[in-house]
């Protein structure tokens, strides 16, 4: 540990060089009017931007040639985006600013509005959206081609209730201090109880099932227990970390104690179990150089060197990749001695989501997305019929059900799941039938055991017995029990695995763990992270849960444990930014607010970061230097993502507690620049 990293600036507060703790340094070049005009990375490779005379981006180049084209509209809206295919996506905007309609290389996109300004309906040639609110402006039902989600909430206006399509019902209740405290879904009950900190200490399904956790003074789990209705131990997993908060071991009842080697950049080198172990190296630019896993795990062909040309893989041990102008794999070929190559073809549509698959043996697989972007289908197909159909349900950006249907059989299979923000807690499987008056034939309900950052490890059957546990690379490539009883394709936060490619669906893009790397490029570019193709530097202490941008891990039933990290790493680009007001009572004379909804769990968040205020208590973090403070919802976090209610800072409150109110004003670290 002792970690550094250097900033290099010029002139105007510039920054000119980031150098980080394993010595690896990205540069910055910018114009006369203090424009980013380029990156270097470590290994040379140039992005660059180029801007019209009102200052406007026109075009990018990436790091591998690529070039990006943008074109706006007389109010200097953007108007027209062009990729390196030379494939233009147009826009269409009201008078208030709003996309009324998309062409993407001629299939149109329309977007309708209420009387409050907020989207109503929005209709592409795959689907169409509707959106029911009640007068408040909160969302009571989504329909996606006639299958309608809808949802009911308190008086406080927290959500209390969930239909699906499937017929799933789910309904919450909360404490005063807005924590979950029962969850009734498909007819079963789980309960929750929490500490001060709003952390989730235990967790009960029914009579049969516990799940306990118990936290360091820190806030990090160090222990989980499953155990059943005599108290008998199902599972139980120790965690211990280093000082920065990255994990070094678990000991898990099941498999065995695991034991990570990290570099200086807090990648994991190597995991090292009892008679097993994994070995993975880098490159400067955080691209995997090689890899290895025991033999149990699937992904064989991947072990070993890694190549690239620039960003773009080009093989994986003896798996050869294919692109396209765009970045995009266009072809994965795994070679066979005794025969001819598996190969699997990627076609793309102009928004880089992925339209079909050809598999091996000649299987087309179709994928279809609804107008905001999610996965709503996909199909098997026999010639120009459907063989099979996998509907998928969205409760925002989290996946919340999938129901199965097939030409070969009347009966649909569905999947219903509950979560507590990006952590699945439980998984309900129906079978129905239209030939049966009560169009059920079997229902069974599984809690769902996750690890660390909210990978489900086991599905727990009501009778308190394991029905299906799994074994991950660090990674993600998957195995479970050969004499499993029931099966989850939830992966990683926001993944969904697809057998049929091998591939981890993460809503706006394709993930393959065996080289830990998406099948294109970040649309979002640079922004998020300095690799705009790589997954996160450690899969233990970051997730991606939409493809778009990494983001430090999130406590149970908590904030961003944001050690370590830029506070601004959580803020996504489509937040609402405004400058602070000057205290005119001596307070902070210079801040920052950003505003957004939170996609896990609806709530509000706001970060807000100001200056030294004079009329803060003597000596505290606020008095003495700049900070941030995070609310969620009714709470706010400290820097371990612990929640407290907001009355902790209201001197007159029975709930007034000075340590947390100074906890809660998180000193901003210096070796990230302030946002002012």
């Amino acid at each position: 540990m002792g970690a550094v990293s250097r900033f290099e600036y010029t002139d105007f507060d510039l920054l000119t060089a980031r150098t980080g703790p394993d010595g690896v340094r990205y540069a910055f070049e910018h114009d006369a009017h203090l424009r980013l005009t380029k990156v270097v990375n470590p290994q040379g490779l140039e992005w660059s931007y180029a801007y019209d005379p009102a200052g406007r981006l026109i075009a990018e180049t990436d790091f591998d040639g690529r070039t990006l084209g943008y074109a706006y509209d007389a109010a200097g809206r953007l108007a027209a985006r062009t990729n390196g295919l030379g494939e233009t996506i147009r826009y269409e905007r009201n008078e208030l600013g709003q996309t009324v309609r998309k062409d993407v290389e001629g299939a149109v996109t329309t977007f309708a509005y209420d009387i409050f300004d907020q989207l109503a309906q929005a209709s592409s040639p795959d689907a169409t959206v509707v959106l029911l609110r009640d007068r408040h402006g909160r969302v009571r039902s989504e329909t996606v081609n006639g299958r309608e989600l809808s949802y009911s909430y308190d008086e406080l206006g927290r959500r209390n209730g969930r239909k699906t399509p499937g017929g799933s019902a789910s309904s919450w209740t909360y404490d005063a201090a807005g924590n979950r405290t029962e969850l009734t879904t498909s007819g079963r009950t789980v309960s929750f109880a929490h500490d001060a900190a709003g952390r989730e200490l235990m967790r009960r399904f029914g009579e049969t099932i516990t799940l306990a956790h118990a936290f360091d003074p820190l806030g990090r789990l160090t222990d989980l227990a499953v155990t059943g209705a005599q108290g008998e131990s199902i599972q139980r997993r120790a965690y211990h970390y280093r000082a920065d908060g990255n994990l070094t071991g678990v000991d898990d009842q099941l498999s065995g104690s695991r034991r990570f080697d990290l570099d200086a950049a807090g990648r994991v080198t190597a995991v090292r179990a009892g008679d097993w172990s994994e070995r993975y190296a880098y490159d400067a630019a955080g691209n995997q150089t090689e890899a290895s896993w025991p033999a149990a795990h699937p992904g064989q062909d991947a072990l070993g060197a890694r190549a690239y040309t620039g960003t773009r893989i080009t093989r994986a041990g003896s798996v050869r990749y294919e692109h396209d102008a765009q970045g995009r794999v266009t072809l994965r070929q795994k070679q066979r001695l005794s025969r001819k190559p598996d190969t699997w073809r990627y076609t793309w549509d102009p928004e880089d989501r992925l339209t079909s698959v050809v598999t091996p043996d000649g299987t087309v697989w179709r994928y279809r997305y609804d107008p905001l972007g999610r996965r709503i289908a996909k199909e098997r197909m026999a010639g120009e019929a459907v063989a099979e159909r996998v509907s998928f349900t969205w409760d925002g950006t989290t996946l919340c059900e999938q129901t199965t249907t097939s030409s070969a059989s009347p009966a649909a299979v569905s999947l219903t799941w509950d979560h507590a923000g990006l952590r699945p807690i439980a998984q309900t499987e129906r079978i129905s039938s239209p030939d049966l008056p009560a169009g059920s034939i079997d229902e069974r309900f599984f809690a769902i055991v996750t690890d660390l950052i909210g990978t489900p490890s086991e599905l727990v059957d009501e009778q308190g017995e394991i029905a299906w546990r799994t074994r991950s690379t660090l990674w993600g490539t998957t195995t479970w029990n050969t004499d499993a009883r029931a099966y989850t394709p939830l992966r990683f936060p926001g993944q969904y695995f697809d057998p049929e490619t091998g591939l981890h669906y993460n809503c706006f893009r394709y993930y393959e763990s065996e080289a830990a790397r998406y099948l294109a490029s970040d649309p979002m570019g640079l922004e998020p992270a300095p690799n705009p193709v790589s997954y996160v530097e450690n899969p233990h202490t970051w997730t991606d849960p939409l493809g778009l941008s990494p983001c430090p891990t999130r406590i149970l039933d908590g904030g961003w444990d944001l050690r370590g990290h830029n506070p601004l790493d959580i803020v996504p680009s489509d937040a609402q930014v405004r400058k602070l007001t000057p205290d005119s009572n001596g307070g902070a004379q210079v801040g920052v607010e950003y505003k957004w909804t939170d996609s896990q769990t609806g709530n509000v968040v706001r970060m807000r970061i100001h200056g030294p205020d004079a009329t803060a208590p003597a000596g505290s973090h606020a008095a003495t230097g700049d900070v941030y403070r995070i609310s969620i919802g009714g709470k706010y976090q400290d820097l371990e993502g612990n929640l407290y209610h907001r009355q902790v800072h209201n001197p007159n409150s029975p709930h007034y507690n000075p340590d947390a109110a100074n906890g809660t004003h998180i000193p901003w670290p210096a070796e990230h620049p302030l946002p002012y």
